[in-house]
């Protein structure tokens, strides 16, 4: 039986195949629009959008993993963060509140918001 492993809106995706996974996001193309994608890692390189209610598509995700022999599958929804909530509410408006987002990733050596914000003010690299 796939083994169904939860993961939290904001962790990261596992590296090593091959894995199913099931995961909704926000539309790239249109904030208030959310994408839900059904992937099979390693032996089936497929894609499969989804429709439904989240618990039902982990559900058959689970099953068609386990049809083509998945042990795995990880489930996450990246709209379920207390942000992305909020943005939701907010009909997609990313500048609900105004502190600064930040992508720091401290074990990779990674810190600020974007690539800028490690320059000085001649735009070169420290």
């Amino acid at each position: 039986m796939t083994e169904i492993i939860r993961l939290q809106p904001h962790d990261a995706l596992p590296e090593a195949a091959p894995y199913a996974l099931v995961i909704r996001r926000f539309g790239e193309d249109d904030p208030n629009a959310t994408v839900t994608e059904i992937d099979f890692f390693g032996r089936h390189p497929t894609m499969t959008l989804a429709a439904g209610v989240w618990e039902d598509i982990v559900h058959q995700a689970a099953a068609e993993a386990e049809t083509r022999g998945y042990d795995v599958l990880y489930a996450v929804d990246r709209t379920a963060g207390a942000r992305e909530q909020e943005i939701i509410s907010h009909h997609g408006d990313h500048g609900v509140r105004s502190e600064e987002l930040s992508d720091t990733d401290l074990e990779d050596g990674q810190s600020g918001t974007s690539l800028l914000d490690r320059t000085n003010n001649s735009g070169y690299f420290r």
